[in-house]
């Protein structure tokens, strides 16, 4: 195993740049598209949002399963590896396939899915959709496998290219599909769909030849192994009641809200939830590495190495996660407005709310990382229940008095309450206290938050208020100016972080934390 993971973080990072790049041009490209028809695209998220349960169709194996992967290549044994990515996508297999049937029959059933459809066009789109996500299931099962393979050698900006690839294609494939007085909602999405298993077929060919990669060993493996399944199932059962949970908190709000209040309100929400899985995205893709890298101090017995790495990543991502967000709650209408028109103005406080449910994430992306990493699994349960149990319970009291800004609320403050429990975690672990884990992280921040607030607020007042391309671009460009200036801020006030981000750039040392200014 390497010693040094500079040039993987490095490259990682170059493809995550590109990969924003792709992700705002899809936001900002494609979604005026398809909210052109807000009904459709109400039909639209609700029928695509049951796409995201295959993620979670593992039940827990595959996160458990990544980790004593990770730590089997860190130590050099790759038939262990295959033993358990077989295992892992075993479970994941059997759940696909139920999955599929499912899907086959709300294709079948699609009012059971949707409230209101009205007209028989509506029903074809919603039926169409979900027979689509039924026959591209196996994708689901390809990507999944890669992930582990390049993951536990973080090498991940492999896929990452080939991804590129096929986002740019399916970005310019909306040209086609979303042409004047030509709206095919349906076209675009098995094109995408194709895309995609056609990029996971690449990059298996590239695992196989560049690692050597004994693949028939691999799918020989996708059975069920009573040794693995003994070593992972403590983890996996806590991983699982995490994935149900995450399920009740973050994936079933579009489902409810077509059901409760119908397609129209979906499509006010769907605004507020795009921009919250996009940041999810973003921010997966930046901490993920970090995931696999805390197991390989596992591994390898390096606690010392393992503490003083989290902190750094802690402190330095503090400002990367808070900026950007703050920004983008301020400028939420001038943003909403000039990207998808006056018809979504409802969206303006969905989407402040739904900015802010990340807005501690450098703190709970990696303490969640280590809490899996150390197997801490009262932890992991704890903190699971506390999401759906205060978002529904919100939701069932004040829906009938906010409707459909009760789900971006309570999403939020059910956030809150699991991120001051992580960072009580944090700083438990890292035996620091309260006004230590302050000074570290939050007092380098304090001067350019200030300048981002107030010039945010004060500049506000001058973007435009009408949907057009050019004024998006303005107001992006204006939100980009003002986060850059605060980072320069940042890097001129603040001595530690400077010496940290230096750190960084000369190739992410884990050198213990510097607590002095």
């Amino acid at each position: 195993m390497q010693k040094s993971y500079t040039k993987n973080y490095l490259k990682i990072y170059l493809w995550q740049g590109v990969s924003l790049v792709l992700n705002f041009l899809s936001m900002f490209v494609v979604i005026p598209y398809l909210t052109s028809d807000p009904t459709t695209y109400g039909i639209y998220t609700v029928c695509i949002s049951f796409s995201i349960f295959l993620a979670y169709a593992d039940l827990g194996f595959m996160s458990a399963g990544q980790k004593f992967a990770a730590e089997s290549f860190a130590k050099g044994d790759r038939d262990e590896e295959i033993k358990i990515i077989g295992f892992t996508n075993f479970i994941l297999l059997l759940f696909l396939i139920l999955f599929s049937i499912i899907f086959v029959y709300l294709s079948t059933q699609p009012e059971l899915l949707v409230k209101d459809l009205k007209t028989i066009e509506q029903k074809h789109v919603a039926s169409s959709l979900l027979l689509l996500l039924a026959i591209f299931t196996p994708t689901t099962l390809l990507q999944r496998l890669l992930q582990m393979i390049f993951g536990v050698r973080m090498e991940d900006f492999i896929i990452q290219r080939t991804n590129t690839i096929g986002s740019i294609i399916r970005i310019l494939s909306v040209l086609w599909f979303f042409r004047d007085g030509n709206y095919n909602i349906i076209g675009y999405f098995s094109f995408a769909q194709v895309v995609n298993l056609i990029a996971a077929l690449i990059t298996l060919q590239v695992a196989r030849v560049k690692y050597d990669y004994d693949f028939k060993k691999l799918f020989l493996s996708i059975s069920f192994n009573k040794i693995i399944f003994r070593k992972i199932k403590g983890l996996a059962f806590a991983s699982l009641f995490v994935t149900i949970s995450w399920i009740l908190y973050y994936e079933l709000d579009t489902v409810a809200i077509g059901k409760l209040l119908g397609a129209s309100d979906v499509a006010i929400y769907a605004i507020g939830l795009t921009i919250l899985a996009f940041f999810r995205s973003i921010l997966g893709i930046l901490f993920s590495p970090f995931n696999v890298r805390f197991n390989h101090f596992v591994g390898n017995g390096e606690e010392e190495n393992l503490k003083s790495f989290y902190l750094q990543i802690v402190s330095i991502f503090a400002p990367i996660v808070m900026f950007p967000m703050i920004a983008i709650a301020i400028f939420a209408k001038p943003l909403v407005i000039t990207w998808v028109g006056e018809d979504y103005c409802d969206s303006v406080p969905i989407v402040q709310y739904l900015v802010f449910c990340n807005f501690f994430a450098f703190i709970t992306y990696p303490t969640n990382f280590i809490l899996l990493a150390k197997e801490r699994q009262k932890e992991l349960y704890f903190i699971s229940t506390i999401l759906p149990v205060v978002f529904w319970t919100g939701i069932v009291i004040t829906i009938g008095i906010w409707g459909v800004k009760s789900f971006a609320i309570f999403k939020f403050i059910a956030f809150l309450f699991s991120a001051l429990v992580l960072f009580k975690l944090m700083i438990g672990y890292l035996k620091i206290n309260l006004l230590e884990s302050l000074k570290i992280i939050f007092s380098p921040l304090f001067l350019p938050i200030l300048f981002l607030t107030l010039t945010s607020f004060v500049v506000r007042q001058y973007m435009p208020v009408e949907k057009s391309k050019v004024y998006l671009l303005v107001v992006v460009g204006v939100i980009g100016v003002l986060i850059l200036a605060s980072f320069i801020i940042l890097y001129l006030t603040s001595l530690k972080w400077r010496i940290q981000l230096n750190k960084i750039i000369k190739g992410f040392g884990i050198k213990k934390f510097q607590k002095s200014n």
